[in-house]
């Protein structure tokens, strides 16, 4: 212990006398030595043993050196890192070897060149090149115009003479304007008449322009009679679905024919605006005899009708007259328009002659009955577009589908398109196109109604007779579903697309049967129709159930023959009856089903031959136009019926009473 002490004593001595000398020498010499000694003492630490070092001195100065050397170092540490993040070095390249790639040619030069040979470089004159630049004259003329114009140039000449090019080119902008203008006032001409037709409306219904007795109705205006078809009468009427102010009659053909009338031989089919009831506003003619028709379910543009020759016709009401045919009878002149497609040329080719014969098929004609039914398939009630449609003449529609139904029991199927580019010429290959037809038919697909009874169906197709129909209804809630009255009694049910429909068939439970002559569905949807029969009945039929829920025997309106059954377009509840003489059944079942609610002779002198109603124009969107009635009689006479304000406004919740109606049965 006393050597450590001794040891450190010493130290201590050795130290303060090397500082004493560093005080007395500069501060660079003093920093030097004190490294050159911290060094020093350190490796001396390492590897020999400590000394002994005097107790109780401290070189306060060095410390304070070392401190100040490490603020120094540890600032200019801090300099250099805030000067490296502020100065970016650039980046330079140099190319040191450039060597251009060398050309097949100058290869060949320095291989093979090089011995006896001497380049020499002439110049052709080739890159020389001269180019003559020539100005014509430009002609001036001076031009005046004017707007609006005084004549149908509205331009000329400032001179005021007037060249061979320009009188040709006037003439023919006169008659391309006056092609436009007439094209202008066809188009418009039915939107005005409608326009204003909606505007009077109100104000002829109040004039009521012929009273009557009928309770049914409020007034009525009259058809005029042609002199033309005098000695015929209205068999067909139909109303347009969308347009309710539009009318087709078909005329049945006269007794007496005279060879002065060029009509007396030929159908005719008459296109009637209600609002104007003076003249047809077309004349349709044909040579076969129409039997029914209807309008486009889009457009009253379109006219169609079923033959008694099993054949249906297509007329275009937008053609011009000059494609049709005019006559004079009478004092006046009467455009008749014949159909625009016909599809009495179709025929159809059947082989009956076996395989191994060498003779081709039999060519047979596609129509072998008459047309009892012609309807489109469309839905009026959930179809908002058909009214949009219905008041716009434009060139183009939309294809739609017809049906027909033939007196044998066949279904067709009938795709209407129109036509691009019509030929003035015709066509060569479709024999029912008229020239410079846009309308065309196409059959798509038939159906042949077979006998659904069991000892029918035993019975092969040979030997099974045809299925004689006289009426078909599309059901307006699911056109996928079809109704056609039978001979047989009963009503077929059918599916346009799928196997079996249920009920198969709808009857009255009668021992013999009987012909089921008129359908006709609720127009509000409802699941229920009206049949009549050959003897007279009445009966009220639910879509789900196969028998009669109601029926009205013949002895309740004292005859043996009914003509029709209609329902009301306005109200759910009421329907109508017409009997062989003349007489009009107004059914309210809001009342009773057992007896009618009124019954009025619509003619005593004459027989009622036709009986159709109008679609209720308040509900196609026509204000002010009530629901109408068409009656024609077979002295020629038509007479359109306002329907009277009991018969057209619905009563309260009756539109919700005919179902639970039907839910008792």
């Amino acid at each position: 212990m006393d050597e450590v002490l001794k040891a450190l004593d010493q130290e201590n001595e050795r130290l303060y006398q090397d500082s004493r000398t560093q005080q007395d020498s500069p501060r660079e010499e003093r920093d030097t030595r004190y490294n050159r000694y911290n060094n020093y003492d350190d490796q001396e630490s390492d590897s020999e043993p400590a000394r002994p070092v005097t107790r109780g001195l401290i070189n306060f100065s060095g410390a304070k050196q070392r401190a100040m050397s490490r603020k120094a170092h540890s600032k200019t540490t801090k300099r250099a890192q805030d000067l490296l993040q502020m100065i970016e070095l650039d980046v330079s390249s140099y190319d040191l070897f450039d060597l251009p790639p060398v050309k097949e040619y100058d290869l060949y030069i320095r291989s093979f060149g090089r011995t006896d040979t001497k380049q020499a470089y002439v110049q052709t004159n080739e890159d020389n090149i001269d180019r003559d630049i020539q100005t014509d004259e430009i002609d001036l003329r001076q031009k005046w115009t004017q707007h609006p114009p005084e004549d149908f140039l509205g331009c000329g000449r400032g001179d005021g003479e007037k060249d061979l090019d320009e009188e040709e080119s006037a003439q023919q902008n006169k008659q391309q304007d006056l092609g436009r203008l007439n094209s202008f006032i066809q188009r418009a001409g039915q939107v005005i008449s409608i326009l204003l037709d909606e505007e009077k409306d109100h104000q002829r219904h109040e004039k009521a322009e012929n009273r009557t007795n009928l309770a049914l109705s409020e007034g009525y205006s009259q058809l005029t009679c042609l002199s033309i078809l005098k000695g015929r009468y209205v068999e067909f009427a139909h109303f347009s679905p969308t347009q309710p102010n539009y009318l087709l009659t078909v005329y049945n053909k006269p007794a007496e024919t005279s060879d002065s009338n060029p009509v007396d031989k030929k159908g005719i089919i008459c296109v009637w605006n209600t609002n104007e009831p003076s003249y047809p506003q077309r004349i349709l003619a044909t040579e076969s005899q129409p039997v029914c028709c209807c309008f486009s379910p889009y457009k009253t543009t379109l006219v169609f009708a079923g033959m008694v020759d099993g054949s249906v016709c297509a007329w275009d009401l937008r053609e011009p007259p000059a494609l049709h045919k005019s006559i004079h009878y009478d004092n006046s002149d009467h455009l008749l328009r014949y159909p625009t497609y016909n599809t009495a040329g179709i025929t159809d080719v059947k082989d009956d002659k076996p395989k191994d014969s060498k003779e081709k098929g039999l060519i047979t004609a596609s129509h072998k009955s008459p047309i009892t039914t012609l309807t489109p398939i469309v839905s009026y009630t959930d179809s908002e577009t058909a009214e949009e449609e219905a008041h716009e003449d434009s060139a183009g529609g939309q294809t739609f589908q017809l049906v027909s139904c033939e007196e044998l029991g066949v279904l067709k199927f009938w795709v209407v398109a129109e036509i691009s580019s019509p030929d003035m010429a015709g066509s060569e290959v479709d024999l029912g196109l008229s020239p410079g037809g846009r309308i065309k038919l196409v059959l798509s697909s038939s159906i042949k109604l077979k006998n659904p009874l069991r000892d029918f169906r035993e019975k092969s197709d040979k030997e099974q007779a045809p299925l004689r129909s006289f009426q078909l209804q599309l059901s307006p809630g699911d056109l996928n579903h079809y109704y056609v009255g039978t001979e047989k009694g009963f009503v077929y049910h059918g599916l346009r697309f799928g196997t079996k429909a249920y009920p198969r068939m709808f009857t009255a439970l009668k021992d013999a049967p009987v012909d089921i002559l008129t359908i006709d569905f609720s127009p509000f949807c409802h699941p229920c129709f009206l049949a009549t029969t050959g003897d007279g009945d009445v009966h009220l039929f639910s879509s789900k159930t196969d028998t009669a829920l109601v029926s009205w025997p013949a002895r309740l309106w004292g005859t043996q023959g009914v003509r029709c059954a209609k329902w009301s377009p306005s109200r759910p509840c009421v329907f109508y009856v017409l009997d062989d003489n003349s007489r009009l059944y107004t059914f309210d079942l809001l009342e009773g089903d057992s007896m009618p609610a009124k019954i009025e002779t619509l003619s005593k002198d004459s027989r009622v031959t036709c009986l159709a109603f109008t679609s209720d124009g308040r509900q196609s969107g026509q204000r002010g136009r009530n629901p109408q009635m068409l009656i024609c009689m077979d002295s020629g006479v038509s007479q359109i019926h306002t329907i009277s304000q009991e018969f057209r406004e619905q009563q309260t919740l009756e539109d919700e009473f005919l179902p639970s109606y039907l839910a008792r049965f």
